[in-house]
């Protein structure tokens, strides 16, 4: 039986690839940000907390940024109830 390897991946293949992991984190996260009770619920502080986070992460490309404004804005959100 012939075996066959893959001499090089295509460019197309090559970038597709690339974007796995944030495809992966956006369905592990997006469920947590508009279901935060179990049911569907559009807003609400985990998702405004979620969308401000990733407006800081898309400006300052700092995760440790993006963390601590996130999480900074979830705790007022809930302690201002």
């Amino acid at each position: 039986m012939l075996r066959r390897g893959v001499d090089e991946i295509p460019e197309l293949v090559r970038r597709a690839l690339r974007l796995i992991p944030a495809a992966v984190l956006a369905a592990f996260a997006a469920p947590a940000l508009t279901h935060p009770e179990g049911s569907f619920d559009l807003w609400n502080d985990r998702l405004l907390a979620g969308l401000i986070a990733a407006v800081v992460a898309w400006r300052n490309k700092s995760v440790l940024a993006t963390i601590a404004v996130g999480m900074g804005v979830l705790w007022l959100l809930q302690a201002l109830g």
